[in-house]
């Protein structure tokens, strides 16, 4: 059997499906799965046995000259975009199982039921019964990469400085984290930086200030970030996809939030572990408006202040011991 299973997306919100990639693939086990997404999402699951083959969406027609040229009995379109459907018209198929809008609904701006993994397997016409079974199952529904825990250093703290090139007023600031990780370094903490190349730039300046951390910032593929965030204590950073990589190797986390809301923790999501978060001081009206931009200057950022996260912080790690 040959499932097509589409899904671009961030990489947060490429995390958050591990359950449902895990349970296609368990109740699927012996079908032919691909997996076309982005460079991020290959990276984030080439090490799992989710998926047998990986297309990397980088424009409309060279997608489909390769997802045209096999014949798929099952696509599950995750995505749900217009791109998405339209490449799926083209696709030689049996079914298609839409996690939400269908291309119709979608033009026209037809509200409809986002589906869950238990609702789109069930269209598969899997057994009910066996499907309940599973997802009663609590660790069938937690978020969790396929890894042996690594063994954690104590006192160790993976940073991340950075978010998304849209995403700036997110960002508490070179400054706020330098302060932090004196303060860290002070109590004999261990502080690794991690990140994309978007966050080299820190990284270099902050590791030529303390000679003493480590910068892996840009140096780490994925997959070997996910294997260095299983051997810290505590990760930190802003709220971006870092954040839930480290939730879901089982790492405990801080996210410090500015302009979005803090319903997007790991604590209130399906992760072990324990998840800190931060948010600013509750007489900024505007918290949260969701602008990649911020027009009054970072006003939420800068009203979380470097004392009350290294209290916070320390707090956790004199409790880990």
């Amino acid at each position: 059997m040959n499932i097509l299973i589409i899904r671009f997306s961030a990489l947060g919100d490429l995390v958050t499906l591990e359950p449902t990639f895990r349970a296609f693939r368990h109740f699927f086990s012996n079908a032919h799965i691909t997996f076309l997404t982005s460079s991020i999402g290959k990276g984030l699951y080439e090490d799992t046995p989710y998926f047998d083959e990986f297309i990397i969406h980088k424009n409309f027609l060279e997608t489909l000259k390769q997802i045209r040229m096999k014949h798929y009995d099952l696509v599950i379109n995750l995505q749900c975009s217009k791109p998405s459907h339209y490449l799926n018209l083209f696709v030689h198929k049996q079914k298609t199982i839409n996690k939400s809008f269908n291309l119709f609904q979608k033009i026209f701006k037809i509200k409809t039921h986002s589906k869950n993994a238990y609702e789109m397997l069930s269209l598969t016409h899997c057994n009910t019964k066996v499907l309940k079974e599973y997802f009663n199952n609590p660790l069938n529904t937690l978020i969790q990469f396929p890894s042996t825990k690594e063994e954690v250093q104590p006192k160790s703290i993976a940073i991340s400085t950075g978010s998304s090139p849209r995403w700036g007023s997110k960002q508490w600031g070179l400054k706020n984290y330098e302060q932090l990780i004196e303060r860290l370094l002070a109590h004999d903490c261990t502080v690794v930086l991690v990140g994309s190349k978007l966050e080299e730039a820190d990284a270099t300046y902050l590791s030529q200030k303390f000679p003493s951390i480590q910068n892996q910032a840009g140096k780490t593929s994925l997959g070997q970030l996910k294997t260095l965030l299983a051997t810290v204590v505590l990760y930190i950073g802003n709220d971006s996809g870092p954040t839930h990589i480290a939730a879901a190797v089982g790492t405990d986390t801080l996210t410090i939030f500015g302009p979005t809301d803090i319903q997007h923790s790991p604590k209130f999501g399906s992760y072990r572990g324990t998840h800190l978060y931060i948010k600013p001081s509750s007489d900024i009206a505007c918290h949260p408006c969701y602008k990649g931009t911020c027009p009054t200057k970072l006003e939420c950022m800068r009203s979380i202040h470097v004392n009350e996260v290294s209290t916070m912080v320390l707090d956790h790690i004199k409790g880990t011991l």
